[in-house]
């Protein structure tokens, strides 16, 4: 009997931080505080396939890429990055994209993630932020990015 005195309250406890969790994911979800207005309906499909590449240095400079613009790869300001490309990779044209925070060599890096969009005014580049995640501040990095379709 003394054992469900503290199992209870336990699974009580769980089932709250889950029932909230759970209304705040079917709330919607948000990228850096706002929330899209309307829900996105792309006008190409992605299958992941990945068909372009880059690594970046924390400066921007390019370590290595495939199908990369190095002309257009840029940093832009602490943490945020445009990484060119030779073709049309936004994502309305059917194109996915994801970074991996990486030192490019030994180590580690933690405690820093990135997100991707388009480009504003340049549809042959992604836009790349990253963060530090304790302190929400933008960070520079060195990573992988990865442009699939």
């Amino acid at each position: 009997m003394k054992r469900y005195i503290w199992v209870v309250p336990v699974v009580a406890l769980a089932a709250v931080v889950l029932f909230t969790a759970s209304r705040r994911f079917a709330a919607g979800s948000e990228l850096n505080g706002v929330k899209p207005d309307v829900d996105i309906t792309l006008s190409n499909y992605t299958r992941g396939q990945t068909w372009y590449t880059a690594a970046i240095n924390p400066d921007a400079t390019v370590a290595n890429c495939f199908q990369c613009n190095k002309a257009n790869t840029v940093h832009v300001t602490t943490g945020s990055y445009q990484v060119g490309f030779n073709t049309n990779v936004t994502a309305n044209n059917g194109w996915s994209r994801w970074v991996q925070v990486d030192t490019l060599t030994t180590g580690t890096i933690t405690n820093v993630s990135c997100t991707t969009a388009d480009r504003a005014g340049l549809v042959t580049a992604v836009w790349v932020q990253c963060f530090n995640n304790s302190t929400g501040a933008l960070q520079d990095t060195s990573f992988f990015l990865f442009v699939a379709r």
